[in-house]
Order: structure tokens, then sequence, then C-alpha cells
């Protein structure tokens, strides 16, 4: 039973990853999104975690699927998926607004594991 189980999860993550590199987007991306850390989706997409049912709807809705389509074998037509932000600092280039994103999420990382 249990590899079986395990099967399960592999092939769900498997094809979160699919839909996900479909749309275009990053697991960071899909689990701002989804309203998820960006951690565990790298784990789901591997197989490693069970998921909730709650977590699935937020994934399928964050993709622009149906549930079903989480565990379907059919090809979906995704397109790309944009994230548009305001601004809250219209004083910083794009490139600025880009390190400053990178800086924040490394400053996460850090602190997140202490």
């Amino acid at each position: 039973m249990r590899g079986i189980r395990n099967d399960m999860r592999k092939r769900l993550g498997e094809r979160i990853r699919e839909l996900r590199k479909s749309a275009g987007i990053t697991q960071e991306e899909l689990g701002e999104k989804a309203e998820l850390n960006y951690k565990f989706i790298g784990e789901l997409e591997r197989g490693k975690v069970n998921v909730s049912i709650v977590s699935i709807a937020r994934i399928a809705e964050a993709l622009g699927v149906k549930i079903g389509d989480l565990f379907s074998k059919e090809k979906i037509p995704m397109q790309k998926i944009l994230i548009k932000e305001k601004s809250p600092f219209p004083q910083f280039s794009s490139q600025d607004l880009h390190l400053i994103k990178k800086t924040l999420r490394l400053l996460n990382r850090t602190f997140s594991k202490v």
C-alpha cells in the first residue's frame, strides 16, 4: 500500500510541475498565487509530501485549471500567467525593483531558517 501512495504523490507532483511549467511560472510564483510556501510546492512536485484538498484547490485555481485536471493525463492548452504588481516604489527602475525583490527573498530564506 505504501508503494501505491508514493506513486500517487509522485504522479500528482509531476502533473503539477508540468502544468506550472506550461504556464511559464516558477515554484515561487505558484506558491505566491496559491498562498502556499514555495518550498512546499517543490516538495509536492517531487512527491515528498501529502497534500490537503484545500491546497489542491488553491493550486488548481492558481494555475487556472479544474481540480480534475491535476489528475488527468490530457494535455491542457495553457496561457502564460502574468503576475502584474503595482509598484509601491515608482521612483525605482525595473532593474532596481528586481534587485530589491531578490534581496527580500534572500532575507526571507535566511531568517525563516532561524
